[in-house]
């Protein structure tokens, strides 16, 4: 029974970073903030001659087709500025396009499944009032939290001082087909340069972290009180 115990308490603390970053990283692919600030800073308004509102618009689109796992191929029309209507994205963009929401429905699996394991294990846990299960389950946040520190840190080192190789890489791995390279004038670099990708890799890794810290806090904390209260009898017995 302690070997199973050991191996729950082992799956939960690996799964806390898995489903803090899935989680930061699903927020960020579905906050149409993110986008409309990245298009305000990289003046894509300008640079297509597309009005804010018509990016803004296909911005939301975009949110839509990424949650719709009905429709295969992005399909978003822009009225740009000289009064034509016409798609945004050529064949190149909406494959590629194709390609992100494979990686973002898996982003989001692993959300779903390390959030469902944390729960039923946060669950298990609390039941009954045996201290060693409180101990374990603070132990674990403690841990996973501080896993989460430190992983992001680690790639945190690469995202920063090598943002290029860490960028490439990463389309090598979730994108082999090759189809993520663009010439320069592309409407798929213009509407998300390296920029935009620079900043919601460091937007995404400050908000995991902080919720690692939180996470590290609350099981640092716990686990005091708990063998705190443990101490305490002890001490009145004697």
């Amino acid at each position: 029974m302690n070997i199973f115990r050991s191996i729950a308490k082992w799956v939960f603390i690996v799964l806390i970073p898995v489903f803090l970053l899935s989680g930061t990283i699903a927020w960020a692919f579905n906050s149409l903030w993110i986008y409309t600030c990245g298009f305000e800073k990289y003046a894509v308004s300008q640079d297509l001659g597309v009005s804010p509102a018509q990016l803004d618009k296909s911005a939301a689109e975009l949110i839509a087709y990424f949650n719709n796992p009905a429709e295969k191929y992005l399909d978003i029309n822009v009225t740009y500025d000289n009064g034509i209507t016409s798609p945004l994205y050529d064949q190149a963009d909406i494959l590629h396009m194709e390609d992100v929401k494979s990686v973002v429905w898996l982003d989001y699996w692993l959300f779903v499944v390390s959030a469902l394991y944390s729960a039923g294990y946060f669950t298990a846990m609390l039941i009954g009032k045996r201290n060693q299960k409180r101990q374990d389950l603070a132990s674990g946040l403690k841990r996973g939290g501080i896993a989460t520190i430190g992983l992001i840190c680690f790639l945190g080192v690469f995202a920063v001082t090598s943002f290029d190789w860490f960028f490439t890489t990463f389309h090598e791995i979730f994108f082999p087909q090759g189809n993520w390279q663009f010439p320069m004038g592309d409407h798929m670099i213009t509407l998300f340069p390296d920029g935009f990708w620079s900043d919601v890799t460091l937007l995404v890794g400050l908000a995991a972290l902080v919720l690692a810290v939180i996470v590290w806090v609350v099981g640092f904390m716990w686990l005091r009180h708990i063998k705190a209260k443990d101490i305490i009898p002890e001490q009145n017995g004697g």
